[in-house]
């Protein structure tokens, strides 16, 4: 087992050195506030140095690879806690002790909502209280290293009370295939994108939640790839971890992200059996797990056969159903 760890871990730090190539947005495209013209640029801050000689070092290493969580929350939530990771060059290297400026943009521009440090994984947290709270619906967030002036981008959603929302998978289930990712990470190609899967998840009238056991550092590659393929924003959800491995463990994964939403998941959409189970784990029947087919048909025979999920091979059968969850 320790000579697979050992093959994967090395895989992942090939699979990361190409990230030269990657096809990522830039910590200016707006997510949620395309509306706003006083966001689409970064925001300002005030010009700072590095709190280590260390981070400034790194930062002249190579490009920043920083990523936000994005907030999930409901209305009337007593705190709001924002986080992220911050991280430079193409072994993803964290920055560790480091300030970082969270900002928030609403009509009149971006807003700061404090400072805070990352930890020694260059992971940071900023809990909201009371009027700092952002508001119901998505917000633009951003957090910037003072340093050097780096950030990136990421989402608030907050929830009305009685809010539902549509949960997909992302490999396979909206993208061509399980495996296309691989011609994004290693040849920096664009893939595409299942056919009228975008318009079946914008007319469910309801915020979509992304949720994929890639590992987080590809979070921008994820988000800068639903936005060019035309999916309505919502936020994501990725695995910590750089790998997690299929089966028992994306099962794990999945499972626990689901349970930990605030909000009432509507349906759930996805393409292989872990997927059937985390949803099932969640509480959700069969008649809101749809399954995309055929890619994965000989592995979810059983499961369909026992009526365990709903399953579809055209995304026009969900357009007219998903409304109605």
């Amino acid at each position: 087992m320790r000579s697979l760890a050992l093959v994967v871990v090395a895989f992942v730090i090939a699979v990361i050195a190409a990230g030269c190539a990657l096809h990522v947005g830039t910590p200016g495209t707006p997510i949620a506030s395309a509306n706003y013209p006083n966001c689409k640029a970064a925001p300002d801050g005030v010009p700072a140095t590095f709190r280590h000689d260390r981070n400034r070092v790194l930062s002249r290493l190579g490009t920043p690879k920083h990523r936000g969580v994005d907030l999930i929350a409901v209305e009337g939530d007593e705190n709001q806690t924002l986080g992220g990771k911050l991280a430079y060059t193409a072994v993803d290297k964290d920055l560790e002790d480091e300030i970082v400026e969270v900002f928030a943009c609403s009509g009149s521009g971006w807003r700061s909502l404090g400072t805070t440090r990352t930890n020694d994984d260059g992971r940071f947290a900023l809990t909201l209280h009371g009027d700092s709270r952002l508001a119901v619906g998505m917000t633009d967030l951003y957090a910037r290293v003072p340093g050097d002036g780096s950030g990136v981008r990421f989402l608030g959603y907050v929830a009305t009370k009685d809010a539902a929302v549509i949960v997909t998978d992302v490999d396979g289930t909206i993208t061509t295939s399980e495996q296309a990712i691989y011609k994004t990470v290693v040849l920096g190609r664009d893939i595409g994108h299942q056919r009228h899967a975008p318009q079946a998840l914008a007319a469910s009238g309801k915020t979509v939640v992304y949720i994929t056991a890639r590992g987080d550092q590809y979070t921008e590659v994820t988000r800068d790839w639903l936005r060019v393929h035309g999916f309505p924003p919502g936020p994501l959800r990725l695995a910590s971890s750089a790998v997690t491995m299929p089966g028992a463990s994306t099962v794990a994964f999945k499972t626990t992200t689901l349970r930990q939403l605030p909000v009432r998941i509507a349906a759930g959409v996805g393409n292989r059996a872990s997927d059937i189970k985390a949803y099932r784990n969640a509480g959700l029947t069969p008649d809101r797990i749809f399954i995309n087919l055929p890619e994965f048909t000989d592995e979810l025979r059983t499961e369909l056969a026992a009526g365990k999920a709903t399953a579809f091979d055209d995304y026009r059968d969900l357009h007219a159903v998903l409304p109605k969850m």
